[in-house]
């Protein structure tokens, strides 16, 4: 059932009203201060050069709020133009894609709407992808070595080693209960740096890889200790079996 001259009336009122409301509150506001130079205006200061951009992130949090704003404005005056121009020709409360009448309950909660409830667009959520992603190089776990027959240096340890110097996880988001330490924050922080084997931080070979030598360094005295205590965790264990 088509609107009555009356109704159309009606909801003109509505949409003029709110689009007047909406324009007096643009003036007010400057649009958002969408006009404005960032960062210049929001901190006073002539260039943000020597700033560090973490020191921006309230202003650069507030702008991105005001455009936002003004473009949601910005969308609402458009949609209520639409609808004006719809209750000139005469069309207005029926769906643009179907033809059939859009209820008036929903005309009453967005009398800018030109669609029904069935075809209203933006009802799905986008797949789109952040742009991003299709310039940033992957993390460092896709260039990992971990799957193949490799004990060198590779993107992982290069991350562990910087890791270890901290990062910006705190203990609050441990996930392993056994964690009690700011040095275990990262990822299989217990790994050492570019070996595998315990033996590998003091075994060496010459050039053919034929001539084996042990430095006797930390790693080595703390392989003999884990050795020693290895067997002394034997000898009991074969006493209980005794």
């Amino acid at each position: 059932m088509s609107l009555t001259t009356q109704e159309m009336d009606h909801f003109k009122q509505i949409l003029i009203a709110r689009k007047n409301e909406i324009k007096e509150m643009r003036e007010r506001n400057d649009s958002f201060g969408s006009d404005s130079e960032f960062p210049k205006e929001s901190t006073g200061e002539l260039s943000n050069y020597d700033n560090h951009p973490g020191d921006l992130g309230t202003e650069l949090f507030e702008k991105e709020k005001d455009i936002a704003l003004n473009d949601l404005h910005e969308k609402e005056l458009e949609d209520i133009d639409a609808a004006l121009n719809s209750i000139e020709r005469g069309k207005y409360g029926v769906c643009k894609t179907c033809g059939e009448d859009i209820l008036q309950e929903r005309l009453e909660a967005i009398p800018s709407t030109l669609y029904c409830k069935e075809h209203s667009p933006g009802q799905h959520s986008s797949d789109d992808r952040p742009v991003e992603e299709a310039v940033s190089g992957p993390d460092y776990s896709r260039r990992s070595n971990d799957g193949k027959d490799a004990t060198f240096f590779d993107s992982e340890d290069a991350w562990q080693s910087v890791a270890k110097y901290g990062t910006s996880e705190t203990p609050s988001d441990f996930t392993n209960p056994e964690k009690h330490d700011y040095n275990e924050m990262y990822e299989d922080s217990d790994d050492d740096d570019g070996y595998v084997e315990n033996y590998e931080g003091f075994v060496t070979t010459d050039i053919t890889g034929k001539e084996r030598n042990v430095v006797q360094n930390r790693k080595h005295e703390e392989y003999e200790e884990e050795l020693d205590r290895e067997e002394e965790r034997q000898l009991d264990r074969d006493k209980y079996e005794k």
